[in-house]
């Protein structure tokens, strides 16, 4: 029988939760019971979070609304609304001159970004990043492009396994199952490879992916998106729980 914590989630020999189908389904489950409990709370930055990646009721996920209104009217209205509520739902900490910047950019190449986000083009997220480099800041915000791209995909296109987000969480909690499931040894900082750090994450991501299913069997695989939510989940924010694995060294490592 499967090791499990006390919220139920099946655990590996060093009580890291596993890639399995019950996992991701029960992160799912606990999301979107969590989003039902955090109605009504509309200052809550809880809230706020959970209405972007809710899927019990959609008509209640702020950010999915936001995007197939915006998807009827061809984009044409830009796309500042949408990038105002990414960044308030997923904390990605872009100014008023990089959200302005971000929407005008979209307009100017609105069908081209599409394009490649409706073909699952990866290299579109490292490029959204470089192009913030224009504003005052000249930040390269991965983050919000990966989140961007990402939702755009899911929401617009309903396309749940062309994209993922890339944030410190799965930043941080990486090196483990690289290293449990792809016997990988390190893990690059994704953000500081402006030219393909996405796509080597994604593709990291993937083969961890994949590791998985042939350990657990093909049943088990998981989608890029319930990878993401499953891992951010347990180790970010619902539960309370520390960051497990701040550092390779800090890792424990499977015998």
């Amino acid at each position: 029988m499967a090791k499990k914590d006390a919220q139920g989630f099946e655990l590996d020999k060093n009580d890291f939760v596993k890639l399995t189908n019950h996992n991701a389904k029960l992160a799912q489950k606990k999301v979107d019971a969590s989003a039902k409990e955090a109605d009504g709370k509309k200052s809550s930055k809880t809230r706020k979070t959970l209405s972007a990646i809710r899927e019990d009721d959609f008509a209640k996920n702020d950010l999915y609304q936001l995007i197939q209104n915006e998807k009827k009217k061809n984009f044409n209205d830009g796309c500042l609304g949408i990038i105002k509520k990414i960044n308030d739902t997923n904390s990605t900490r872009l100014s008023d001159e990089e959200q302005n910047f971000f929407a005008d950019y979209f307009n100017r190449n609105k069908i081209e970004i599409l394009g490649r986000i409706k073909l699952g083009d990866v290299d579109i997220v490292n490029d959204l990043a470089l192009a913030g480099k224009n504003t005052s800041k000249k930040r390269f915000n991965l983050s919000f492009a990966s989140k961007f791209c990402t939702y755009i995909s899911r929401y617009a296109f309903n396309e749940y396994n062309k994209f993922t987000p890339y944030d410190g969480v799965l930043q941080s909690i990486l090196p483990y199952y690289a290293w449990a499931y792809c016997r990988d040894e390190s893990v690059d900082n994704f953000k500081k490879d402006q030219d393909h750090g996405y796509s080597k994450y994604i593709l990291l991501v993937r083969k961890i992916i994949s590791s998985a299913a042939n350990l657990y069997g093909a049943e088990e695989k998981l989608t890029l998106k319930e990878f993401d939510r499953l891992l951010w989940y347990k180790y970010k924010g619902l539960l309370g729980e520390d960051l497990i694995g701040l550092s390779n060294s800090s890792l424990i490592k499977e015998a």
